[in-house]
């Protein structure tokens, strides 16, 4: 025994109309995503349109409009635009500021252990013959040197590795 379903035509017509309103909403959708950094879009996107998708799909079942469904959702997801976009670019800002800083600490370092073998190198030359223990003022900068060096490069790894990560 065969069971036929037949639409009567009115409701054919209704389903086809709500195929189109669903596929101007979901484009109109799909267009605002693209209004998010890339990052976040080709993370959340996809599930963001199925969601969507399934909400409009809902509503008709439910036969309840798409109008309001559509302003509520396209509202939401601009706010979510804006504190997106707005993340994304501090973080950038705060990649460039601490790389910036970075840079600043390691050349710091640079001429604190430059100056500082300088100043030792000097005391060792004007001492020299005259027989006074300057072991009491070298031995501290020399110390103060090893440290500046030590925070040089601890600096110039963190740069790079800063770098790294801003250029993925």
């Amino acid at each position: 025994m065969l069971i036929r379903c037949v639409l009567h035509p009115m409701h054919l017509e209704s389903a086809v109309a709500d195929k189109r309103e669903i596929a101007r909403y979901r484009c109109w959708y799909r267009r605002l995503l693209r209004l998010y950094p890339s990052p976040y879009r080709e993370r959340f996107g996809e599930g963001m349109e199925q969601t969507f998708n399934d909400l409009c799909r809902e509503r008709i079942r439910a036969d309840q409009g798409l109008v309001w469904l559509a302003i509520w959702v396209y509202v939401e997801t601009a706010v979510g635009i804006v504190r997106e976009n707005a993340t994304s670019i501090r973080r950038r800002t705060m990649k460039h500021d601490s790389i910036a800083s970075l840079k600043i600490v390691k050349y710091s370092a640079i001429t604190l252990g430059v100056l500082m073998a300088a100043g030792i190198v000097t005391l060792m030359i004007l001492a020299r013959g005259k027989g006074e223990d300057i072991t009491g003022i070298v031995a501290p900068a020399l110390l103060l040197t090893l440290v500046s060096g030590v925070v040089a490069a601890v600096a110039g790894v963190l740069q790079r590795r800063a770098l790294k990560t801003m250029s993925k």
